[in-house]
């Protein structure tokens, strides 16, 4: 989500622990994005960071038990002027193997010294999270680099799996208003840990996954407005019997909160149900909204081989709901079977503007339209983007974040309606964010949905 000052939150979920640095709380993925500069934005303006992170000298591999590993940290100050770094923090995000912080051990150099020290830890559920002490901070001159060099050792009984490095600082700019000069420039990488002996049963694959698309998407709604409906299809052309978790994401360059979101889904029974909101540690600025049904636990829609479901939903946003632009997309999280791990595919995109009614008082935002990333609708098998390999992940260490476990299929008065198809519209990139979306990982509620 946006940087508050103070905290910024980044969400975790299946996978994800904190990275902390003084100023900001900014809590890692299980990274699913490609490595490289990450600069963070600040605030209801969703203004960059000035300042960008890359990590380099990763290796792609790292085994259990083996030498350490060193890879640094580039910090460049792209502003024209003087910007000041006073904390900074590590963290090694685990996507879902169970890597505990005592299995890491984290030393770096500051920029400019030549002696190895010991990082300082910062407890979490999983992962490792260290604060680099910086007594008097760090002051970056317009168009200057500062380099730290870092060495991560993994112990024998480290898990194999996926982890992700990451890199995160706070940044303050002298040069504006002290509500606004902070911000968090954070970038992150990918890592496989080995283990210290090679398994002697096969990796799980991903499980299959379904055909998603949005049917009949309004171009716009109006903020206060009456409730637009529209469609979700999954179509499982997979050959198998599948068990899927859907939910929408939405994607924009200012936050969405959930507290101006009315979504609900029609059941099979006819009732209508609200949606249950939730985060990912990927991408802070995006809101999720899975298809829950009773309880709101991770109820799993069995999808037939060969078979068609369409589920009628409808959206509206609260009259206080700023103008902006968004894009809209359906994800299916397909559970894993036997010898399967978790994947997830996702709809091509629609995009929406918000937009406020005459004589509201809700101030507008800015609308500048995001990019999206490009993707397929198959789960992306690339090294970059992990698939949640668990239904469940330890609690993370700023939240109290509950384990959520995927139900079995729903009983008749539970399912989702079922009514037909439709045409679809341009792909959205989601990597990933199924399995922390849907509960085929840990979801994560950002917020707490307050009374229509």
């Amino acid at each position: 989500m946006t940087l508050r000052i103070p905290p910024r939150r980044f969400l975790a979920a299946t996978a994800a622990v904190t990275l902390a640095s003084g100023l900001a709380v900014v809590e890692a993925p299980a990274v699913f994005a490609a490595p490289g500069a990450f600069p963070a934005t600040q605030g209801a303006q969703a203004q960059p960071s000035p300042v960008t992170v890359a990590l380099g000298g990763l290796p792609g591999t790292v085994k259990a038990g083996g030498v350490p590993v060193e890879f640094t940290a580039t910090l460049r100050n792209t502003a024209d002027h003087r910007m000041d770094v006073p904390a900074s923090s590590v963290v090694i995000g685990d996507t879902g193997t169970g890597t505990r912080q005592s299995q890491l051990t984290l030393q770096y150099q500051s920029p400019g010294g030549t002696q190895w020290q010991d990082a300082r830890v910062r407890a979490t559920g999983s992962g490792g999270l260290w604060d680099l002490d910086q007594p008097g901070g760090l002051h970056l001159e317009a168009g200057t680099e500062a380099v730290y060099r870092l060495r991560l050792t993994v112990a024998a009984d480290a898990p194999a799996g996926r982890v992700t490095p990451g890199f995160s600082a706070v940044v303050s700019d002298p040069a504006l208003p002290p509500e606004q000069r902070v911000s968090s420039a954070i970038g992150f990488s990918d890592l496989v840990i080995a283990p210290a002996v090679t398994p002697t049963t096969p990796a799980p694959k991903p499980a299959a996954t379904a055909d998603v698309r949005l049917d009949g998407v309004p171009a716009a709604f109006t903020a206060g407005g009456e409730a637009k409906p529209f469609k979700l299809v999954f179509a499982n052309t997979s050959g198998k019997d599948l068990r899927i978790l859907p939910a929408i994401v939405f994607r924009g360059a200012t936050e969405l909160p959930s507290e101006n979101v009315r979504f609900e889904f029609r059941t099979a029974g006819g009732a209508w149900l609200e949606g249950t909101p939730g985060g990912n540690s990927q991408h802070p600025g995006w809101l999720y909204l899975g298809l829950r049904t009773g309880d709101k636990n991770a109820d799993a829609i069995a999808l037939a081989k060969g078979e068609t479901r369409t589920i009628d939903v409808r959206l509206s946003f609260t009259a206080d709901t700023p103008a902006m632009a968004q894009s809209l997309a359906a994800l299916a999280g397909s559970l894993p079977g036997e010898g399967e791990s978790g994947s997830e595919a996702s709809s091509p995109q629609a995009d929406v503007t918000i937009v406020v009614a005459a004589g509201s008082t809700a101030a507008p935002t800015p609308t500048a339209s995001a990019t999206p990333t490009p993707t397929a609708s198959r789960p992306s098998t690339a090294p970059v983007v992990p698939v949640a390999q668990t239904t469940s992940v330890a609690p993370s260490p700023v939240a109290d974040v509950p384990r959520v476990v995927a139900a079995a299929a729903p009983t008749p008065d539970t399912r989702l309606a079922s009514t037909g198809g439709g045409p679809s519209s341009a792909p959205m990139a989601i990597t990933g964010a199924v399995a922390i979306a849907l509960g085929v990982g840990t979801l994560v509620v950002a917020r707490r949905r307050r009374n229509a």
